[in-house]
């Protein structure tokens, strides 16, 4: 072969590596952006539809005293359940975004990727484990929600593992049946594959990266599960339930 010849076959080489860089650059683009149009649609569509379905069941005049002191909100679980029969409860977390109807189902998949319409959606809906039983009377109740970009299901968790909160802070579960309140009293980050920690008590449990005020009684605990942003971790917080609530054990 001639040193024309190796030169024009070098030269068609190197045109069709480039032409194939570009190609896969294109498709990494277009790829991104639709990624990116998804996550921006589901995004509004969520805050959307929590801020209707918040306006539709809860009194707010009840919800604009819930963080200067114990009021409790006014949940209309009637025209919850006339939604979606899977609902169970509603979960508030003072001075966080979290403020969501829990529910329910057979497995712990369907409300990964789908709203409480039960309509597909990225964000999800916040849930109670399957294993569970829905009227918080296991020793350890526990609720999954995806950490969002838009501060939107369980991404406020974070500001609790953070320190963001302080070292008292309580968490209100609403339910057809009475209401409950429950004192977190640790939080940490754990390997997703890994149940162990799902499954801590308030008498199991060993380790905390913060410290929190609480009341030392053994009691019955919720566990509040979401995925870092990475999903190679998770953080894990626990809680324990106040004598005080008012449920159907008091």
């Amino acid at each position: 072969m001639n040193k024309k010849k190796k030169l024009h076959l070098k030269k068609s080489t190197k045109k069709i590596i480039i032409n194939t860089l570009i190609i896969v650059l294109v498709i990494i683009f277009i790829y991104s952006i639709f990624n990116m149009t998804k996550i921006l649609y589901f995004s509004n569509k969520t805050k959307q539809e929590n801020k209707e379905l918040f306006d539709l069941v809860i009194n707010t005049e009840s919800n604009k005293e819930v963080n200067k002191a114990n009021t409790e909100l006014e949940v209309d679980f009637d025209k919850l359940q006339s939604l979606n029969r899977d609902v169970i409860g509603w979960i508030e977390i003072p001075d966080t975004n979290i403020n969501y109807p829990i529910v329910k189902t057979i497995d712990n998949n369907y409300y990964l990727t789908h709203s409480i319409y039960k309509k597909y959606n990225i964000n999800g809906s916040i849930f109670m484990d399957y294993g569970n039983n829905s009227d918080f009377t296991d020793s350890n109740t526990i609720i999954y929600g995806h950490n969002t970009n838009n501060r939107e299901m369980f991404s406020d968790l974070k500001k609790i593992y953070n320190g963001e909160l302080g070292k008292n802070i309580k968490i209100n579960i609403y339910t057809p049946d009475g209401n409950y309140q429950y004192q977190i009293y640790a939080t940490y980050v754990a390997d997703p594959d890994d149940a162990t920690p799902l499954n801590k008590t308030i008498s199991s449990f060993d380790k905390s990266d913060r410290e929190f005020v609480f009341d030392k009684v053994i009691t019955k605990t919720l566990t509040l599960s979401t995925c870092l942003k990475d999903s190679s971790k998770r953080i894990i917080i626990h809680a324990a339930l106040l004598e005080n609530s008012n449920n159907k054990e008091n």
